[in-house]
């Protein structure tokens, strides 16, 4: 493992222009072979590594703030949490690591997701631009988020009772809204295949699902080489509990299915009997670059970006734009109403 530069001994970061690590002292490139698999395998695979020489190379930290666990590359020098800005950071217990079977590189570095990040902020009418000001390098973090990725076959026995409502007329000619009800039951199998479910707790799901999808095809072997310069999550929530959370993904689709079946909008009603069959994962790291950064009125802002395709999560509101935009909107329809009024 190239640990530090073989010219002149200084530290090496992971560069995605290059594909390689590139040392900060001298420049030299050291390219990495980038061994392009995603295979899944079995539950019973489920490997924890005691020890060995990947996670000796690591040192365990915690934020004093907010609890995030984090496991730094020995080469990176951060005193910053990436999840709520805190500064002060404390030596954490050394971390058992499930064996890790992918990862997604990063694809541009943190300057070029900066510029991208003020691009699309500027484009965006209702962004809460001055909660980012003077955003510089310090305010970004690359971290690479744990992720069980799922496949499996869910075979579903669903009864209960779906409603939707038409427009229909009365004898007199007038329009109402009728709601129908129907009552259905069936079998239904779905194939799911790459169920993305976040394996820490520092990052919610719905943080996760606002930057997908993230593209597996290119996603590589695990190797070392791909985490100098930035931050590893601790893997803090099982396997186990991270398939019932893809358990709930599922059952979403297939309620979704079964009411585009039978033509429905709504539920009433539905028992659902799932079994999940040739259930298959790979543990991943996925690219996430986050944004943290405190405006003038000391309220903390946090975004996400996708480190591999770019896509920004949810930006924080303009509450004015957003306030005044919905006045004149209001404003309008008072206007146009009282124009007709004045007009009959």
């Amino acid at each position: 493992m190239i640990k530090n530069c073989t010219n002149c001994g200084g530290k090496l970061y992971f560069s995605p222009k290059n594909k390689g690590n590139v040392c900060e002292n001298c420049s030299s490139v050291f390219p990495i072979e980038y061994d392009y698999k995603f295979n899944k395998k079995p539950f019973e695979e489920n490997v924890v590594v005691e020890k060995d020489e990947f996670a000796d190379a690591l040192q365990n930290v915690k934020c004093s703030s907010c609890g995030a666990n984090l496991m730094f590359n020995k080469f990176k020098m951060q005193s910053i949490c990436p999840y709520c800005g805190n500064t002060t950071m404390i030596k954490g217990r050394k971390k058992k690591l499930l064996y890790i079977d992918s990862i997604v590189p990063f694809s541009y570095s943190k300057n070029e997701a900066i510029n991208h990040f003020k691009t699309t902020l500027r484009k965006k009418f209702y962004a809460n631009k001055k909660a980012f000001k003077n955003l510089t390098d310090e305010d970004i973090s690359g971290v690479y988020v744990n992720t069980f990725v799922f496949d499996f076959l869910a075979s579903s026995q669903y009864y209960g009772t779906l409603s939707y409502t038409r427009t229909v007329r009365d004898r007199e000619g007038n329009s109402r809204i009728k709601t129908f009800y129907r009552d259905v039951s069936g079998l239904i199998d779905k194939q799911f295949n790459n169920i993305s479910v976040e394996a820490n707790s520092n990052i919610e799901q719905k943080e996760l699902y606002s930057i997908m999808p993230f593209d597996y095809s290119g996603a590589v072997n695990f190797k070392d080489d791909f985490m100098n310069g930035y931050i590893l999550e601790y893997q803090d929530r099982k396997l186990n509990d991270c398939f019932k959370q893809a358990e709930i993904i599922a059952r979403k689709q297939i309620e979704k299915e079964i009411l585009n079946r039978y033509n429905c909008d709504r539920i009433e009603r539905l028992d659902l009997n799932t079994t999940y069959l040739e259930k298959r994962y790979n543990y991943c790291l996925l690219p996430v670059y986050i944004i943290n950064k405190t405006d003038k009125k000391n309220k903390h802002h946090k975004v996400v970006i996708n480190g591999q395709t770019g896509k920004i999560g949810t930006l924080p509101k303009d509450k004015l734009r957003v306030f005044l935009t919905a006045f004149f909107v209001a404003l309008g329809i008072v206007g146009i109403a009282l124009l007709i009024m004045y007009l009959i």
